[in-house]
């Protein structure tokens, strides 16, 4: 069912939608990040993917090279990714506005509120970091964090982004993420969803990267 035009934390939404035996899908109208009143919106909802991720998924990795500000060294570009990282700030605003809840750098159980789009109708979902880490041996170090998709989210699934200094004498961008449609409206729109999926994955890896990534992508069944 649809629910009625109302206002919401300074936006309207615009529909919410309910299919049997599927996600809640919310589109708004707005220009605006996610405010408290969205992060409480979301606080309660379940994850919809184990922590392993769904089973017969998609799995999808990227990875990119680190390109160096002038005058940085390795060590200062990875406290660089790595801070834009537990920021979040890693896809266009253009393309995504968000909050992270509560404010403050990304932890386990921090949910990030997303609206996704183009202009002022947005698909709002959220997601749950589950795990973050920042690992050290004697010559390398990795940081980054999990997240699974919230019920609502128009995928079930589980993402991870993490920057790696490690032996090869690069600093390195890798996003991981195992996914399947998480709506009825999702599957449908699949090939579509795909296609805008890694368009805006590869964008974001460029934007945080400066270099172009490398991709694979396979099936995945437990």
């Amino acid at each position: 069912m649809f629910s009625r035009l109302a206002p919401c934390d300074g936006t309207w939404t615009l529909c919410t939608l309910r299919v049997p035996k599927a996600n809640l899908v919310r589109l708004i109208v707005s220009g605006q990040p996610p405010d408290p009143n969205a992060c409480a919106r979301w606080a309660g909802a379940v994850p919809t993917s184990p922590p392993e991720g769904p089973p017969a998924s998609v799995v999808d990795r990227h990875q990119a090279d680190v390109r160096l500000l002038p005058g940085e060294d390795r060590d200062a570009a990875f406290e660089r990714i790595r801070g834009r990282l537990f920021a979040y700030d890693i896809f266009s605003p253009r393309l995504m506005h968000f909050a992270v809840c509560p404010s403050g750098p990304i932890a386990p159980q921090t949910v990030i509120v997303q609206r996704l789009g183009i202009g002022p109708i947005r698909l709002e979902s959220a997601v749950r970091v589950i795990d973050t880490w920042d690992r050290r041996t004697e010559d390398s170090r990795e940081a980054g964090f999990l997240y699974v998709t919230l019920r609502g989210h128009p995928e079930k699934g589980i993402a991870s982004f993490a920057v790696r200094n490690g032996r090869g004498g690069t600093v390195t961008l890798v996003l991981e993420a195992r996914s399947a449609p998480g709506t009825l409206i999702a599957r449908f729109a699949r090939p579509l969803a795909r296609r805008a999926q890694l368009v805006a994955t590869k964008a974001a890896m460029r934007r945080l990267a400066g270099t172009e990534p490398s991709s694979e992508a396979s099936t995945g069944d437990r």
